[in-house]
């Protein structure tokens, strides 16, 4: 079938934008690019290796299908970060792996302080938070418990970061 439109990425173009942003943001800054969807359809096998030799060294996808996929194509030295539900072995995967992922409720974070005791290896989390927009995430009353689960696990339980999800907001 005939394509009426399509994207050229100029790789000179890319590297330039980056630089830009660093410059504006500072250098302390990581910037993640999200390539859920296969790059929203580029293909991780093309946009990972544009991105790393622009020093982009994390990655943030959907699924763990599409960790794994960034996974067989990034340097070992860059991180991927997981934004949707995760099951049990996927979680476990996760974890195993070094891959960060999103918490959003008590039963996933005991999941994965279980499953990081199990494997020996700490899990790197983001909570994530509810601000109102009725998505996933832990609501306020909840974060007390959250805040002693994390300082409980220091050994099992890396606190990369807190998040929110705003998807629909304009709606």
């Amino acid at each position: 079938m005939n394509q009426t439109s399509y994207i050229e990425i100029n790789k000179l173009a890319y590297s330039h934008n980056i630089k830009y942003l660093r410059r504006i943001l500072g250098k302390d800054v990581r910037i993640s690019s999200v390539v859920k969807g296969n790059v929203y359809g580029h293909g991780v096998d093309t946009i990972i290796p544009l991105a790393e030799k622009a020093k982009i060294n994390h990655f943030s996808v959907f699924s763990a299908n599409e960790a794994l996929d960034v996974f067989k194509v990034a340097s070992p030295k860059s991180d991927i970060m997981i934004m949707g539900y995760l099951s049990d072995e996927q979680l476990e995967w996760a974890i195993e792996n070094e891959i960060e992922f999103y918490v959003f409720d008590l039963l996933r974070l005991q999941s994965a302080i279980d499953y990081a005791k199990k494997t020996g290896k700490p899990a790197r989390i983001h909570i994530e938070t509810e601000t109102g927009f009725r998505r996933t995430g832990f609501e306020y009353p909840m974060l007390p418990e959250v805040v002693k689960l994390l300082k409980d696990n220091p050994d099992h339980i890396i606190f990369e970061g807190l998040c929110t999800h705003y998807a629909g907001a304009e709606s």
